[in-house]
């Protein structure tokens, strides 16, 4: 805690940060759980590349609507 100019205390916010980084590597993430988030976000991104594509390919089409399409192949 240190005192700022009104004489009230106030907190290091990140004084406590060295001990969540330490437990969370000690505890870490499931692999599993590391490879399906990083899965996912792959997935999202072929999506949304496909959806662009179809977008430039054909204007009419609604990009949202493409985007659904390929996430959900």
């Amino acid at each position: 805690m240190s005192k700022n100019q009104n004489n009230k205390k106030t907190e290091n916010r990140g004084e406590n940060l060295v001990n969540i980084t330490s437990e969370y590597n000690e505890n870490g993430r499931p692999q599993d759980e590391s490879e399906s988030v990083l899965d996912e976000a792959v997935d999202k991104v072929k999506a949304g590349t496909k959806a662009v594509i179809n977008k430039v390919k054909d204007t009419d089409k609604d990009l949202g609507s493409e985007y659904n399409k390929e996430k959900t192949k």
